[in-house]
Formats: structure tokens, sequence, C-alpha cells
């Protein structure tokens, strides 16, 4: 992690040692078998004392609430790096096949994650309004959604992206959506999201985003 430089020393230690913390929870649920890992394997896993992921964290739940905002930051980040052109249509498309990529660069961390935060927690989570966020940015201006449903959309339409990726997630996490079928199913549905927003000259592009096995309600990757 690249930390900015108008920070003081002891907040860059601080930040270095949170990510070392994070660094080596992903280790361990990459692991596989580690997916219990307790917080004294983390302190060993991080070479830090046993109780430096409780001052910096708090719980085993707050990791891995950070660990979902470290993945959405990294969202953010592709998609900023790759700037896909076009309007809200194609942005909003292109922004759920990064974020379906991000998390299969390490599915098995993700997805230990992501199923760990439908445990309610003493505090609500962070996740919500940053997945909100995620879809906001991709939607932008708007350009590309129906003139007079603007408004509506930019109301309701990144929240209700982020339910549908959401759901997409619960069923990968399942095994009823196979890895190699996540990117596929996030597209058709956030696709299936804008279908109602979308403008009229741009509505055929939202219909050939969707995926027939998807539509039909084939089980992605499911035996022949």
């Amino acid at each position: 992690m690249i930390l900015p430089a108008h920070l003081s020393l002891r907040e860059r230690n601080r930040l270095a040692v949170r990510d070392a913390i994070l660094d080596a929870a992903e280790r361990l649920l990459d692991r596989g078998e580690a997916a219990e890992f307790s917080m004294r394997e983390l302190a060993a896993e991080a070479g830090k004392g046993f109780v430096t992921p409780f001052n910096h964290f708090g719980s085993k739940g707050a990791i891995m609430q950070a660990l979902s905002g470290r993945v959405i930051d990294r969202m953010e980040a592709r998609f900023r790096a790759e700037a896909p052109a076009g309007d809200a249509i194609d942005r909003t498309l292109a922004m759920g096949r990064i974020a379906a990529a991000c998390l299969l660069d390490r599915p098995v961390v993700y997805k230990a994650v992501v199923g760990s935060l439908g445990t309610a927690g003493p505090t609500a989570g962070e996740v919500r309004p940053r997945s909100r966020a995620l879809w906001e940015l991709a939607l932008g201006d708007l350009a590309g959604i129906a003139g007079d449903l603007q408004g509506q959309a930019r109301a309701i339409l990144a929240d209700q992206i982020a339910f549908t990726f959401r759901g997409c997630l619960s069923f990968w996490i399942a095994g009823e959506i196979a890895d190699e079928g996540l990117s596929a199913a996030v597209e058709t549905a956030t696709a299936t999201a804008l279908l109602g927003f979308a403008a009229p000259g741009r509505r055929e592009r939202v219909l050939a985003a969707m995926t027939l096995d998807m539509i039909l309600g084939d089980p992605v990757g499911s035996p022949e």
C-alpha cells in the first residue's frame, strides 16, 4: 500500500501494521482450512504480538469488514485505472466485470470474507454504503439513462445494483454459481437492474449484456 506523504510517521506506522494484519488474514483464508483462524494465529502469521490485532481492529468480525473494504478499494482502483469508455450503461457493465475479476483473483479468500458479512455484529457495517458508492462511481453523470428517470435512478439505482450484486455473490459462495460463471451472472444481474432505466436507444446494449443461460435460470457451471 502506498501511503500519502503528508501522514505523520506514527500514522504511517499504524497503517502499515494494519495492512500487515490484513495481509496475514488473507494468507490464512487463502489456505482454505484456516477459514476459522483465531486471533492468536493471525498475530503469529503477521509476526505481531497477540494483542496487536485486537488493538487495531477489536474483533475478527471487524477484520473481515476491513477485508471487504479492501477488496472494494481494489475494485475502485482497477476501475479508475482502466477508465472504461462510454456512458453510464457501458461503465456500469464494466464495473461488474471488474468487480467479479477482483473477487476471482483470490476466490477462496473472498468467499470467506463475503460469507462472513451475513453475521450480525454489535455495530452496523459499512459494506452497503461502500458498495453503493462503487456503483455510483460507475453510473457517473447518468448519461445513457432515460432523462425522465434520472431523478429516480440517482436516488435508488446504485443501491439496487449493489443488492443484485450481493445476491450473485450469495449464490457464488453457496456453490450454485461456479467461479467461471460469476462474471456472466453479475453482468446479467447488472443489466437487468439497468434495463428499466436505460434510454430507448441504449436498451439494445443492455439486452445484449444478458447471458441467455442466466435468463433461462440454468445453473452456471452445473453438470451436463
